[in-house]
């Protein structure tokens, strides 16, 4: 029972753990998807978000299909409507932690 009980543990603790890497990942590459669009002196960090998507079996279309993405985008409008284009591309390099991390860098 002890035995059955650690392994369920251990598999939440490691769906907890891709759904971190997941929504992170996923907030971060709308972030990205941002920068390629409208902020030139920022670029994608293709190894971080590749290892990402590597770790969690991941695609580009399944993260873009992620809640986390679209919430992203929306704060990433609402941020661009009352602050301004300019300050987005200011803050989005270190708006991202944890597994995000990376994704968007200057270039």
């Amino acid at each position: 029972m002890l035995a059955g009980m650690l392994a369920a543990t251990v598999a939440g603790a490691e769906v907890t753990r891709r759904d971190a890497i997941e929504a992170q990942t996923a907030s971060a590459l709308a972030s990205a998807d941002y920068a390629e669009r409208h902020c030139p002196s920022l670029r994608l960090g293709q190894d971080t978000l590749d290892k990402n998507l590597r770790e969690i079996k991941g695609t580009l279309a399944g993260l873009r299909a992620t809640e986390s993405y679209a919430e992203q985008v929306a704060a990433l409008r609402s941020i661009e409507q009352s602050h301004g284009r300019a300050m987005v591309c200011v803050v989005l390099p270190k708006a991202h932690g944890g597994y995000g991390r990376g994704i968007v860098t200057v270039r």
